[in-house]
């Protein structure tokens, strides 16, 4: 059960940590820490309540290259015990490389369960993976996207108005030859009606107050892969909000037994790279 509930939080990898793609983009990209208060919003027969927090820091010091790190630890409550998991992922996306690197380590009740640590090299045909930890593997996937170019080819998408995005996506998952797929609808958000000031003081001291003008929309996206074939039901299903500088907002992230729901509790933006000049 441990482990299934760690694998929902490394779906939630990728949705709720603001990843970003391509150098052309650098100009609408904010590197930022960022910390989300999350709270169980359906819960499994055998829990009684959840909780959890992420927190991310994002940096892009070179315009070819995103570094991520981000923590997100969830305590499942039953009415016989309590069981926290704690999962910590690093990882790099190198754009003129189209390589990704990462290593993330599990634990269960301050215990570390399980690591996976290696890389992914994208050619124009195929994806080779290699693979370090917990043993060493080599293998070629399909060609698949990597974390942060999804999140920048949904914004990218729904820049242009489409409003069906699917993708083969490779995350650094652990069961890699399931083919991890995925499918995204995306709807646009209205702006808001009364902007954050002295009338509004509840909107002004929101962490994303300074957002509010930015381009957004409702992202509903269903992850698949070859296990899903048995009865056609996703393994996940999550949705968020998606500003256009690549941070996400109102997350709720559901595996089928339970559901967490958060939203930003901190947001602090950092300077970015000039990366139009250099594209």
């Amino acid at each position: 059960m441990a482990r299934d509930r760690s694998r929902s939080a490394l779906i939630l990898t990728m949705i709720a940590t603001s990843l970003f793609a391509f150098p052309a983009k650098a100009a609408d990209i904010v590197p930022h820490l960022a910390v989300y208060d999350m709270s169980m919003l359906r819960k499994s027969s055998d829990l009684v309540g959840g909780s959890g927090r992420i927190a991310l820091k994002l940096e892009r010091e070179a315009c070819e290259q995103i570094e991520l790190d981000y923590r997100f630890v969830a305590r499942f409550e039953r009415e016989d015990a309590t069981v926290v998991t704690d999962q910590q992922t690093v990882s790099v996306e190198n754009f003129a490389a189209r390589a990704y690197h990462f290593t993330t380590r599990t634990f269960v009740d301050n215990v570390e369960g399980w690591v996976i640590r290696g890389s992914a090299t994208n050619t124009d045909t195929r994806t080779r993976v290699e693979i370090a930890e917990p043993s060493a593997e080599t293998f070629d996937l399909p060609l698949s996207v990597f974390p942060t170019a999804h999140t920048m080819d949904l914004i990218d998408m729904a820049i242009a108005g489409e409003s069906l995005v699917e993708a083969r996506l490779y995350d650094g998952d652990n069961e890699a030859g399931k083919l991890l797929t995925t499918t995204a609808i995306i709807t646009p958000v209205e702006a808001e009606a009364t902007p954050p000031g002295p009338a509004n003081p509840e909107a002004a001291s929101s962490p994303v107050a300074a957002m509010l003008d930015l381009r957004r929309w409702r992202v509903a996206e269903s992850y698949y892969n070859s296990d899903s074939k048995l009865d056609g039901l996703p393994l996940f299903q999550t949705s968020y909000t998606l500003y256009e500088n690549g941070i996400s907002d109102d997350i709720i992230i559901d595996n089928g037994d339970y559901a967490f729901s958060g939203s930003l509790s901190k947001l602090e933006l950092a300077s970015a790279p000039d990366c139009e000049d250099a594209s």
